[in-house]
């Protein structure tokens, strides 16, 4: 849009061997693919026989599913595993099972001695904890 810039009309003024040549190429393609699946069906046959290490490499898409696989994919799933068999289950697991295996049953004697039935303990409990409510709540200025 500003007045120096002259990109659009230096494209009309491209030499002719770079218009032309898209359509020259075509031609190419065109002439070669009529040759290969038309007229003589064996050259391709022939053709990936004489030249095997390029066809290999053409075929596997220049080996970047394997280049990928190496650089990425392996480094990834060994870390996911890492993660999976240390992380998840010896860390986690082990901690989660420790406290359940070890703390768990002890509160829950402790609790079975708590729970005695009788309707006063539990009431004298709520007054203790409404107690001890009130004197935190004093202590460390209410709502203030």
């Amino acid at each position: 849009m500003g007045e120096d810039n002259h990109i659009i009309d230096e494209a009309h003024h491209a030499p002719n061997w770079v218009k032309v040549s898209p359509f020259i190429a075509m031609l190419i393609g065109f002439f070669t693919a009529w040759m290969f699946y038309i007229r003589r069906p064996d050259l391709p046959g022939r053709l990936a026989a004489s030249q095997r290490p390029l066809y290999n490499f053409l075929l596997n898409k220049w080996y970047f599913d394997e280049l990928y696989d190496w650089v990425f994919i392996r480094p990834a799933k060994w870390l996911g595993r890492f993660l999976w068999k240390r992380g998840d289950g010896s860390v986690i697991d082990g901690t989660l099972n420790g406290i359940a295996m070890g703390i768990v049953p002890f509160l829950t004697r402790l609790a079975g001695r708590a729970q005695s039935g009788y309707l006063f303990h539990y009431a004298f409990a709520m007054v203790i904890g409404i107690a001890v409510l009130i004197t935190w709540m004093t202590l460390s200025g209410g709502a203030n």
